[in-house]
């Protein structure tokens, strides 16, 4: 037969384990709380983006042979290449290799951090300058995307 000790302790382990047990269920939060930190924390990262440029390079130097190279097909080659530049050039620090365009004719480069969307537009500006003012750059401009929340 067990012993009323033996049945207390047992009865006092099982009191606390279901306390707090309960304890944790209550301090989750609610289902629509949490839903809500959720898409808190959605906005918070879809209001940060990285900024895009379209940029044509010109000349002998290594991004514009990488980007001729890209012309011809050998894609991957020169992915390798730009992006080998983009981190050896201090002139391109804070920029990374997004994409060629259609047919190799541009690179699409973007911040390598997101950005805030109040700070976009000046780090648009920022950058467009600077790329502008590059001897190899023959042109740069914003890269336009189509998001679903902008259509019309």
């Amino acid at each position: 037969m067990i012993s009323t000790t033996a049945l207390r302790a047992w009865g006092i382990a099982v009191s606390a384990a279901l306390m707090a047990l309960s304890l944790a269920i209550g301090a989750q939060p609610a289902p629509a709380a949490q839903a809500a930190l959720q898409a808190d924390a959605q906005a918070a990262q879809a209001e940060r983006a990285p900024v895009t440029f379209v940029v044509r390079f010109r000349g002998v130097g290594p991004i514009a042979r990488a980007q001729a190279r890209a012309r011809q097909g050998d894609l991957q080659a020169a992915q390798r290449v730009i992006e080998a530049q983009l981190q050896r050039q201090t002139a391109f620090a804070g920029l990374c290799f997004d994409r060629f365009t259609a047919g190799a004719q541009e690179v699409v480069l973007r911040t390598c951090e997101p950005v805030g969307v109040t700070e976009q537009a000046r780090v648009q500006r920022d950058w467009l300058t600077r790329l502008r003012a590059m001897r190899a750059v023959a042109y740069a401009d914003a890269n336009a995307t189509a998001s679903p929340g902008r259509a019309g």
